[in-house]
């Protein structure tokens, strides 16, 4: 299979998501229950891949409560810098009302590079608020089904700081433990990792790294409906 088909199948950019938590200790067996279904993406010789995310949100944090709300039509805007091809893109995710996911994204690092498409998505008002939240830097091995169009992320080797805009900037918080997978499909009702996931007693659940890295960095921020799943996370961090 060719880098432009693994591409063309890596990147998903409408599609429903499924999140697991584990700890590292489970890393080789979940790579080698997925090895007979799936193939790991590999470009120039590498299978891992350093990403870095900085996310965007309102002085009020608009995004994160629009998460802690529960609301099922909401967004977030990140700068990410892929580490497998140096490229990077401004990008706004989209829950929709469905619950399906849709990446909207244009080359460049700055919020100017892609002000029509924040403006036709998330209006002026919010776009003029947005100043960098929050930085998150990982490792990413990505597997891609042999028959499916389904993509499984492993991300591990998690840092999270405060933006270089903020006083104290600098602030690192690394999860060492931490592995956060998550399914990305066209059809989740049929996927193969949650079965796998399953028998080595994995469950389903977890918060997007946005917010996970947010209470990290701002313990004192509203958590009420994250409570009990940052309460497990933290649990396997620090097993």
């Amino acid at each position: 299979m060719s880098i432009e088909s693994l591409m063309d199948r890596a990147e998903l950019m409408d599609r429903t998501d499924r999140k697991f938590v584990f700890h590292r200790k489970l890393f080789s067996d979940i790579l080698n229950d997925c090895a007979n279904e799936y193939r790991i993406l590999e470009m120039q010789g590498q299978r891992m891949f350093a990403y870095e995310t900085e996310y965007f949100d309102t002085p009020e944090r608009l995004f994160y409560f629009q998460h802690h709300r529960g609301l099922g039509n909401r967004y977030k805007v990140r700068r990410r810098l892929y580490g497998g091809t140096g490229e990077e893109f401004i990008e706004v995710k989209h829950k929709t009302h469905k619950g399906n996911t849709q990446k909207l994204r244009v080359a460049g690092r700055t919020l100017s590079t892609a002000e029509l498409l924040l403006h036709e998505h998330i209006g002026p008002s919010v776009t003029n608020q947005l100043q960098p939240s929050l930085l998150v830097q990982y490792t990413r091995i990505t597997l891609l089904h042999k028959q499916k169009n389904e993509k499984v992320t492993l991300d591990f080797g998690i840092t999270w700081g405060s933006p270089s805009n903020e006083a104290g900037s600098g602030l690192s918080i690394p999860f060492d433990n931490l592995i956060i997978a998550e399914v990305k499909s066209t059809n989740l009702h049929f996927n193969t990792f949650q079965g796998i996931a399953k028998k080595l007693g994995i469950r389903e659940g977890s918060l997007s790294k946005y917010c996970l890295g947010t209470l990290a960095v701002y313990p004192g921020i509203k958590q009420n409906q994250f409570k009990q799943t940052y309460k497990h996370i933290l649990s396997i961090e620090h097993a």
